[in-house]
């Protein structure tokens, strides 16, 4: 996804000395039409191989357009889109998360992403796409929700549960969790894998899984509006006992690997040395593209209820969906909504199920022959009718980014040492984003 370079595709070749980044170019010679296409997911293999599949099906296609993917990993991809939109050299085509959506709009006053009401309103893609309702920024459709999404689950290594006696169908709430995830521990092996650094994953493994099931809120109550200083939500007294849950199971438990990154918790779990894994159904694809017969060693089950002050909270973990942009920079506007517009189309979502995240497409998922070939990955629309209440995700605010990095450095402090006191330190992170809200 960004232009950091970081894995180029070029669909039909080219003499290097032809290639242009620049949004829109034509070839001298051809006259086809070049589309730059920035996705942070291109890193990733199953989605590598979706997308390269996705362009040079489109390319038989529609011979004229040349579509360029380019991409770096999650932290230096966000980075480097904010550079790009601010000296208007992002790419034509973006691909990003709906909570993504207002803090790079916002960086023009006009707006970066081109409207997309008449395209969208009206539509059976206002009912049949997922996420498609959270494309608005101010009341207009600024993004398609044309690609897959996913929540979150436990996955788990069947043998590694087995050898400990665990049944997983026993795990129906988080003190279970923390039990089985102690009794699996041991020299070798380690219940669980968290992440304690600056990646963004540090807070919302943390809130997916606990705190916002029983506060409703990291930011605001419910994470929505009016999104005003006074409504700051981070102290709430479910978020701080949720903090101290966690710090816990990770300092004091010692039951739960501490690393830097989410491919070295996806290693280790692959490799047998951790039993459970946050993950949604793009981990799916991922293992299959490390070795399918890990597949087999490999089941899932959705997040478990949190009892707090007497009461059971059921899990309401972020959905994900990964949804599309045309910068208003683009040359070729018209060209690049037939390129999305054909993503959402049944020939493309086959395709995009490949890489083991759910089509956004519902009638889809719903009428083809989806569930029968992707069992593990239909559980999650199980989880959400029948384990999971209403899902919530992190505002689509411009804000959002400013209040993300303060958390982030508010829960590595409180998750690496045992004597740090969380309520100290989200009071502290209270008072930073307050500031930011009163701008």
């Amino acid at each position: 996804m960004k232009k950091t370079l970081v894995g180029t595709l070029v669909i039909v070749l080219l003499s290097v000395s032809t290639m242009l980044f620049a949004s829109g170019n034509q070839d001298d010679d051809g006259g086809r039409i070049k589309l730059s296409f920035a996705t942070s997911i291109y890193v990733e293999a199953p989605h590598k191989a979706v997308i390269d599949k996705l362009i040079s099906t489109y390319n038989a296609k529609n011979p004229n357009v040349e579509i360029e993917v380019y991409g770096a990993g999650w932290s230096s991809f966000w980075d480097n889109m904010t550079t790009e939109i601010l000296s208007n050299n992002e790419a034509d085509i973006i691909q990003m998360y709906t909570s993504n959506i207002a803090q790079y709009h916002a960086l023009r006053p006009e707006g970066t992403f081109l409207n997309l009401n008449d395209k969208i309103v009206g539509t059976p893609y206002e009912k049949d796409l997922v996420g498609q309702d959270e494309c608005k920024y101010d009341g207009d459709y600024v993004a398609f929700s044309n690609y897959a999404w996913g929540t979150t689950g436990l996955f788990y290594r069947k043998s590694i549960l087995e050898k400990a006696g665990v049944d997983p169908a026993s795990i129906k709430s988080v003190e279970d969790f923390r039990n089985a995830s102690l009794k699996l521990t041991n020299d070798n092996v380690s219940g669980f894998g968290v992440l304690v650094s600056s990646h963004s994953f540090v807070v919302s493994e943390w809130a997916r899984f606990i705190a916002r099931v029983i506060s409703g809120g990291l930011y605001f109550p419910g994470e929505k509006g009016p999104f005003t200083a006074d409504r700051i939500n981070v102290t709430d007294p479910a978020n701080i006992w949720a903090a101290q849950w966690w710090q816990n199971m990770i300092l004091q438990d010692k039951s739960a690997r501490v690393l830097k990154d989410k491919k070295d918790v996806r290693e280790l779990f692959w490799n047998g040395k951790i039993a459970f894994n946050l993950d949604g159904p793009w981990f799916i694809g991922m293992t299959e593209s490390r070795d399918p017969a890990l597949l087999e060693d490999v089941g899932l089950i959705p997040q478990p209820s949190v009892e707090y002050e007497g009461k059971t909270y059921r899990p309401n973990p972020s959905q994900y969906p990964l949804i599309t942009v045309i910068s208003k920079n683009c040359e070729h506007q018209k060209e690049a909504w037939d390129f999305l517009k054909w993503m959402a189309s049944k020939e493309a979502q086959e395709i995009i199920a490949e890489c083991g995240m759910i089509p956004n497409s519902k009638s889809y998922v719903t009428e083809s022959n989806y569930k029968a070939t992707h069992k593990l990955a239909y559980q999650f629309y199980d989880f959400i009718a029948n384990y999971y209440d209403p899902l919530i995700s992190d505002p689509s605010i411009p804000q959002i980014g400013e209040l993300q990095q303060i958390m982030i450095e508010a829960t590595q402090r409180i998750f690496s040492s045992a004597d740090a006191d969380a309520t100290a330190i989200l009071e502290g992170a209270k008072k930073e984003m307050q500031v930011v809200m009163e701008r």
